[in-house]
């Protein structure tokens, strides 16, 4: 039998030791380290003379087994904080937060999230299926997903303070979590995609907004695909009869503020019957006019909302470009 090692002091010890020391070195070199102690060398050189070759071969491999590395363990992408209260309705003012691991103050932007609703109902949790939490932290943003103040005992402008007291919460948190406060995208969907715009492009006076995703939210509520439609009717219960209510309906619309916008994804369903496509259109000519930058998203045979189905296909180029502007 024939045995080759490149430790050539291994051979010429061998040697001189005998075969039992022989296998006892190989066993020593074999094993990992600190597992062979002297008492455990001596009983090997027994083995080695009693049984042979085979068995110190097998215990070399069993005890090599028995010492693997651990595997180092895996880093949870974010950490995260749920039903922060950030005011004094305990249901209606609170916010989840999610900080990837790797951040810094000066570095790490935050993506705000706005639930859809008809500004009447809904919840920060609508948003919990679409993965957003997972999916921004993976970029290295933080996420803040808020409820806000939706039904009859909070008339309009609640949800629009309720953005403005987040926003300034942030600025408080942001040494103690680690983000960026002047680097925000607000991202909404249907009635949280309108607030989302309507605060970024008119009433973010510190300028920390640098980009919006919006899904599918209206953008003129003076249009007739908004006066003389069904979304009319939603509009009215937020913000009061259009005869008499006109000059609010036009400045809580997003395009009356176009000198203040900002980089926006639009996200629409071409078949949307709630929300009529025109609105995104005219969106989208209004920001390439004042050559805004705009990525425009159409999915063909959606109706209202976000399109589970399709949203995977253009997700990670979605927040990719935004991650350009913060």
């Amino acid at each position: 039998m024939c045995f080759y090692f490149k430790s050539k002091g291994i051979l010429r010890r061998s040697r001189k030791e005998g075969m039992e020391g022989f296998w006892a070195l190989w066993l020593q070199q074999s094993a990992p380290e600190n597992v062979i102690t002297p008492n455990t060398l001596m009983a090997i050189k027994f083995m080695a003379a009693s049984c042979g070759p085979v068995v110190i071969v097998l215990l070399a491999r069993l005890l090599a087994g028995c010492h693997k590395p651990q595997p180092a363990a895996i880093q949870p992408p974010f950490t995260a904080g749920y039903n922060y209260l950030y005011g004094t309705d305990t249901i209606q003012q609170t916010l989840d937060y999610y900080l990837p691991t790797v951040r810094s103050r000066a570095e790490t932007p935050v993506v705000v999230m706005l639930h859809g609703g008809a500004w009447v109902q809904g919840n920060k949790a609508d948003f919990n299926v679409i993965g957003l939490d997972t999916l921004f932290t993976s970029y290295g943003m933080a996420v803040v997903n808020m409820n806000y103040r939706v039904d009859k005992y909070y008339p309009y402008p609640a949800p629009l303070e309720d953005i403005a007291t987040v926003l300034k919460l942030i600025t408080a948190k942001a040494d103690e979590w680690q983000i960026n406060p002047s680097k925000i995208c607000l991202l909404g969907r249907s009635a949280g995609g309108q607030l989302a715009m309507l605060y970024a492009y008119g009433l973010d006076t510190f300028h920390r907004i640098k980009a919006v995703i919006e899904n599918c939210g209206p953008t003129d509520f003076t249009d007739t695909s908004v006066v003389n439609y069904p979304l009319g009717q939603n509009v009215s219960v937020w913000l009061g009869p259009y005869a008499s209510n006109a000059a609010r309906w036009r400045y809580a619309s997003p395009l009356s503020h176009m000198r203040g916008a900002v980089p926006t994804v639009i996200l629409m369903g071409l078949a949307d019957p709630l929300v009529l496509p025109i609105q995104s259109f005219m969106l989208e000519d209004s920001l390439a006019a004042r050559n805004i930058p705009c990525m425009f998203v159409g999915w063909p045979g959606s109706a209202h909302g976000w399109n589970l189905t399709l949203w995977p296909l253009c997700k990670d180029q979605t927040v990719q470009w935004v991650r350009n502007f913060l």
